[in-house]
């Protein structure tokens, strides 16, 4: 009975919530909406169109709006949705926060009920900690984008090399690596395309897909166009001898990700056995486990034990890291 009170009581600070932000929501930015109109992809399909339609009803039209009113979350959701743009998502940033919203609650929740009033501590630092599980899953997805398309960088350059030296225009070049090409690749030179169809110089586009990649490899060719279409010269001969480059930075990556892959094992070892421990023990006598949340001493015990473990990944992750 004491967990179903609870219970309730997380969904009335959930709604309470709800309110106070839709009560301080300002006026809507209708200007901020154009920007999407140089930066979304070309449907392939009407089946991407109805999954956006199904995730703004499931994540809480109502609320996303309300939310996406609040001015003082400008700056945060500016940097979510540029998570959500290298991530190559299509879901609003709106949209997310309310799915934070709901894991927070429901995680805080659900480690609530079962340790009744003197589990608040834990429920909050859980909550507080699954806020950040979407985010990871974006950044992760995010990683694995950039990855492929610095896999595929090479062999686009070596089209676009080969389509200037038959003659081809620079932005002809760029539309046969769109055509021919697949996966993120051929989607942000597809975007770059199409900003310059719409009226965006050659330079601001490449670095507004420089921004979105954040890919220090097309961050090098770019770079080399723009100061070629500045200064003049040959730049297929730029374009070989970068991919040239390309290549050979790939390949180091791979030996470094095969050396260091004992200390990446490492780290994972030190992060995830004590959260193993600590679960085992608690299956084991919950009684004993409880004190540590319970006692000053057993909680200033977890935030001694977070602080060292923080350290020790940081100082593993920063020895594993070989900047290229």
């Amino acid at each position: 009975m004491e967990g179903f009170i609870i219970l309730l009581g997380s969904i009335s600070v959930f709604l309470f919530t709800y309110q106070i932000l839709k009560l301080i929501a300002g006026k809507r930015d209708y200007i901020s909406r154009l920007n999407s109109y140089t930066n979304v992809e070309e449907a392939k399909a009407e089946s991407k169109k109805s999954i956006r339609k199904e995730n703004g009803k499931v994540f809480g039209g109502v609320l996303s709006k309300s939310i996406g009113k609040v001015k003082f979350l400008d700056g945060y959701k500016k940097k979510l949705q540029t998570q959500l743009t290298r991530a190559h998502l299509l879901l609003k940033v709106d949209e997310l926060i309310v799915l934070n919203l709901i894991i927070l609650f429901v995680t805080g929740a659900l480690v609530l009920m079962p340790m009744g009033s003197r589990g608040w501590l834990p429920a909050l630092v859980a909550g507080i900690a699954s806020w950040n599980i979407p985010m990871l899953v974006i950044k992760s997805k995010a990683k694995k984008r950039v990855k492929l398309l610095n896999e595929q960088l090479a062999d686009a350059i070596t089209m676009m090399s080969n389509s200037l030296k038959a003659g081809y225009s620079f932005f002809q070049a760029v539309e046969i690596v769109v055509e021919e090409m697949t996966g993120p690749i051929s989607e942000e030179f597809g975007t770059l395309q199409k900003e310059i169809n719409l009226g965006q110089t050659t330079e601001k586009a490449m670095e507004n897909m420089a921004a979105r990649v954040s890919s220090e490899d097309l961050e090098l060719v770019i770079t080399a166009v723009m100061i070629q279409r500045q200064v003049g010269g040959n730049l297929s001969e730029v374009l070989d001898n970068i991919t040239a480059t390309i290549r050979d930075r790939v390949k180091i990556k791979g030996e470094i990700k095969t050396v260091t892959a004992q200390g990446r094992m490492s780290g994972w070892v030190i992060s995830l056995l004590p959260l193993i421990l600590y679960v085992l023990t608690y299956m084991i006598n919950p009684t004993q486990m409880s004190l540590l949340f319970t006692r000053p001493l057993g909680i200033l015990m977890i935030v001694i034990a977070v602080v060292m473990e923080l350290i020790g990944i940081m100082t593993i992750r920063k020895i594993v890291q070989i900047e290229i």
